[in-house]
């Protein structure tokens, strides 16, 4: 009895403290912010990211990287901005280039800057200008025949702007660049590096799973049944849609039009044999008698360093073909995926491949040229395929997860089309994505097809074609595809292209949407690495690197957080989630058993009891008197 009452006090003490152990690691879980934290937690930490992503709506030429003391805030659906070789904007539509010049131009300097090719300058009577501080002279120049309009405008600054165009309507369009020239004074930061917490979080989730993509074009100009080869690269974005390396972009990113070949075919080099052929046989007809070839390559030569030259030799190669003078025949396309932080090197070999570049395969694409008249006949979608597994798929939402106001992220590679001698394209400034913020502005339906198209103030530019647009919710909404033409309006106007486009060339394709564990569990560590529980960080990002060797960002997550583990920033609780889980079920199941016990083992006293309770005792008997015996 009295050992069962040690037991049943055993017992009771097992209760209590497992009952003490099992609200401490109650609470102590309810503390781990770790299972609950998610994007949209502000935390003292942002993730990190490359200085300067985030690019604004606008984009601004910075004149001082060409010792120019001006900035131009440039409308970049319109203008291709100046390389490094020339401060010359070009315009995306038009023959038409501007020039910025920082000193005065007279006539001798106005000839030197447009070359000898620019011949029977006249002056014109020069319009009013109609932007605060500038004045214009015009004049009119023969090019290879065709009337040139060149604008000068001045400033009361000093600096100039020399305009070159085919006709003078092309002027409005030059008349709002002006008009955004600002002198000496910052127009404010073009890559912020303050960021709110939410937008710096969705941004470094997203960016392992946005890739660049490189369409290696060659093919074969025909003129009088003389051949001239060409290969030119042209520069898209595009992002992982399934594990298994499927990656989905644009239509145009993966396909080449013909005028677009040959312009950039011309004015990065590639067809400079075409164009010596071209002006031979253009001077044998104006002027009687052939001329040297040696004469003809020099012209080319001097054409390359002036801009304005090249810009319009190119324009004429475009009429040339759209009258059926030049034709394209051979054309082979070749992709290449940059997955990691090496840039994509081009040379006259071709692209180097290795660990962070790899070719791709073409799967499908609905594509084809608008027409002018009938409007789209397809998506603009595409997709690609990498070899491997265990990539980081972005998960994909649909057109209903936003409205008219609702934030987007746009997340791509800007570049321009480039050639194998090209300075349009530096890819080494390109191995990092920009990430454009912007709000969706309305709902419409492309002409012809009615498919709905998105439209965004976010800047669309070069290279970001295919590019993700993120909802809030981390979910791909949208492939960023067009900007608006100047006849259509102009304007910061860019279209994206709905999902469920893609989504309906993914089914025909029986490409699932099939995410993987590798971008759960990369999100996992970023949530972790916000609230400071870097040993749980460290073990989710050392699972993405050996699931994913080239992801791009998480070796340096893993160095950072393996600096902070131990010290006084790390806030990763003592007991892992697993461990307080088994703790808890073991507590748990301590006191189950301490109730059964005390219950069977108080049951079984109280019987016990029952069962022994103290004898009655009697008194003795007193024996009975003797009785007499009878006889008879």
């Amino acid at each position: 009895m009295i050992q069962k009452r040690g037991f049943i006090g055993l017992f009771i003490l097992t209760f209590f403290l497992s009952t003490i152990g099992l609200a401490l690691l109650v609470l102590d879980d309810q503390k781990d912010l770790s299972s609950r934290a998610d994007l949209g937690l502000v935390s003292s930490l942002l993730p990190t990211l490359p200085e300067g992503s985030f690019l604004p709506n606008d984009s601004v030429w910075d004149g001082q990287s060409q010792n120019i003391p001006a900035k131009i805030k440039y409308d970049s659906s319109l203008w291709l901005p100046p390389q490094k070789d020339a401060p010359v904007f070009y315009h995306q539509y038009q023959p038409v280039t501007v020039r910025i010049v920082p000193d005065s131009i007279n006539s001798t300097k106005l000839q030197q800057i447009l070359g000898p090719d620019f011949t029977n300058p006249k002056p014109l009577i020069s319009p009013k200008s109609m932007v605060e501080g500038w004045a214009i002279k015009s004049y009119s120049y023969k090019f290879f025949g065709d009337e040139k309009i060149i604008d000068v405008w001045t400033s009361t600054e000093g600096i100039n702007l020399l305009a070159v165009m085919p006709e003078i309507s092309s002027r409005s369009d030059v008349s709002d660049l002006v008009s955004e020239v600002v002198f000496g004074v910052s127009v404010g930061e073009v890559r912020g590096s303050s960021t709110p917490d939410d937008s710096a979080r969705l941004a470094a989730s997203v960016r392992p799973s946005v890739v660049m993509i490189l369409n290696n074009y060659c093919t074969q100009a025909k003129l009088d049944n003389v051949v001239y080869p060409f290969c030119l690269a042209q520069s898209g974005s595009g992002f992982f849609v399934n594990k298994d390396g499927y990656i989905a972009t644009n239509g145009h990113v993966v396909s080449n039009l013909p005028e677009t070949s040959l312009f950039y075919g011309v004015i990065t080099g590639g067809l400079d044999n075409l164009l010596i052929d071209s002006l031979q046989a253009y001077f044998t007809v104006t002027t009687g008698a052939p001329v040297e070839r040696s004469l003809l390559e020099a012209k080319i030569k001097e054409a390359h360093s002036s801009k304005e030259t090249i810009y319009q030799m190119a324009a004429l190669v475009g009429d040339m073909y759209k009258k059926n003078f030049i034709k394209l025949d051979n054309s082979v396309n070749k992709y290449f995926v940059q997955l990691g932080n090496t840039p994509i090197q081009i040379s006259k070999t071709g692209v180097s491949t290795g660990t962070d570049i790899v070719t791709a395969t073409f799967v499908a694409a609905d594509y084809a040229d608008p027409d002018p008249v009938l409007g789209f006949t397809s998506s603009d979608v595409a997709l690609l395929k990498i070899n491997g597994t265990d990539y980081p798929a972005l998960p994909l939402g649909k057109i209903d997860d936003i409205s008219v106001g609702s934030n987007i992220l746009l997340v791509g590679f800007p570049g321009v089309a480039m050639g194998s001698n090209s300075m349009l394209l530096d890819t080494s400034a390109n191995a990092e994505p920009t990430f454009t913020k912007g709000v969706v502005s309305a709902f419409k339906q492309s002409k012809g097809n009615k498919k709905n198209l998105i439209q965004t103030d976010a800047s669309i530019n070069h290279g970001n074609s295919g590019g993700p647009a993120v909802s809030s919710e981390g979910k791909v909404v949208g492939l960023a595809t067009y900007g608006l033409t100047p006849e259509e309006g102009g304007g910061n106007y860019n279209f994206l292209r709905d999902i469920a486009d893609l989504k309906d060339l993914m089914a025909k394709n029986n490409v699932t949407e099939e995410i993987g564990s590798t971008y759960d569990t990369w999100k996992s560590g970023l949530n972790n690495y916000g609230i400071s529980y870097f040993r749980y960080a460290k073990t989710d990002f050392e699972k993405v690197s050996s699931a994913y060797p080239e992801h791009p960002t998480v070796q340096q997550y893993i160095k950072e957080v393996s600096s902070k583990i131990g010290t006084v920033e790390d806030k990763t609780p003592k007991l892992t989630r697993a461990q307080r889980r088994l703790y808890i079920n073991v507590s748990g199941g301590l006191m189950t058993f301490s109730i059964m016990m005390i219950i069977v083992l108080g049951i079984s006293s109280f019987i016990d009891t029952k069962r022994r309770r103290a004898p009655v005792i009697l008194p003795p008997r007193q024996p009975l008197p003797p009785q007499p015996i009878q006889t008879f």
